[in-house]
């Protein structure tokens, strides 16, 4: 296990944002830790980039139901976590590739929400050791939230027709990528971790009649242990700029003070 930091910022984040590829993706990585963010007063906004129309083995299902299903799955799981605001690019589920057309997009909510941090998928897990194949979509997006805030999100003249749009280029602070169970950085989600369940548990749809609850328990057990809490999600967190009571400033201009290491 690396060198672990249980959070303890100095303060909340401001605005944060959430790009996943699918419904659903975003509560079984990091749910406890959105509501957490919620109930501290961070406005969080979700980007949903596909449309999850392959998300089914129902033979009576179809692609254009399952597309109206999960959309509807998701807002009920957001309104539990706090979040109000819900953005679906649709892309195809399953094909997604990371283009410069999806990678505007993505930096178009960037630059739009100017979030202080930004939550997605990890786009270097490729398999788990457990025999768990990771989904081409999560890397995807993965790489389209690393690409669009180096260069599309921070970079003026990466696309001057975003300024002609109004969107100014923004530096986010924080990328925290989803590591579903390992990853050095921590968020204790003890008070959270049953919202969480229940935002999941929206995705019926998903979980054809399974409860979650036993295994991401299980999980979470496991690395709450090592940083001395009940219950922890796990990230791996990449810090641009470092938090202060009033805004942020590079990294490179003053130490860390938001890694709490673990002793």
């Amino acid at each position: 296990m690396p060198d672990q930091s249980l959070w303890d910022p100095v303060r909340p984040f401001s605005r944060a944002l959430v790009v996943v590829a699918h419904p659903d993706d975003a509560e079984f990585g990091a749910g406890g830790t959105i509501a957490r963010w919620t109930e501290l007063g961070t406005e969080v906004s979700y980007c949903v980039v596909t449309d999850g129309a392959s998300g089914s083995a129902d033979p009576e299902m179809t692609r254009e139901r399952l597309v109206a299903i999960r959309a509807e799955e998701q807002r009920a799981a957001c309104k539990e976590l706090g979040v109000d605001d819900v953005t679906f690019l649709g892309y195809r589920d399953g094909f997604l590739e990371p283009t410069i057309e999806a990678r505007r997009k993505v930096a178009t909510e960037i630059r739009r929400r100017r979030p202080e941090a930004v939550v997605t998928l990890n786009p270097a897990l490729r398999w788990s050791s457990w025999g768990y194949i990771n989904h081409p979509d999560h890397r995807a997006v993965g790489d389209l939230v690393l690409h669009s805030i180096n260069p599309a999100a921070s970079t003026r003249l990466w696309d001057t027709t975003l300024i002609d749009e109004g969107l100014e280029p923004w530096d986010v602070a924080e990328l925290w990528l989803m590591s579903f169970g390992d990853g050095p950085d921590l968020v204790d989600v003890t008070a959270t971790f049953e919202r969480k369940l229940t935002a999941l548990r929206h995705h019926a749809s998903q979980l054809a009649g399974w409860d979650p609850e036993a295994r991401l328990r299980e999980t979470a057990a496991q690395r709450g242990a090592t940083a001395g809490v009940e219950l922890a999600e796990a990230f791996t967190v990449l810090r641009f700029r470092v938090l202060d009571e009033e805004g942020s400033v590079p990294v490179y201009e003053k130490p860390p003070t938001n890694r709490k290491p673990l002793r």
